[in-house]
């Protein structure tokens, strides 16, 4: 499966101590997914 990262927010690490991360997962249909494939990376 092909993954891409489409949200980060460098601010939070920097005002808070982030003591645990998690990777987790969505499943898009109809144009959420069509608007995300259609941006540039």
């Amino acid at each position: 499966m092909n993954t891409k990262l489409i949200a980060k927010n460098p601010t939070a690490r920097h005002n808070y101590e982030i003591l645990d991360t998690y990777e987790t997962g969505i499943v898009l249909f109809g144009t959420e997914i069509k608007s995300i494939k259609s941006r540039k990376s």
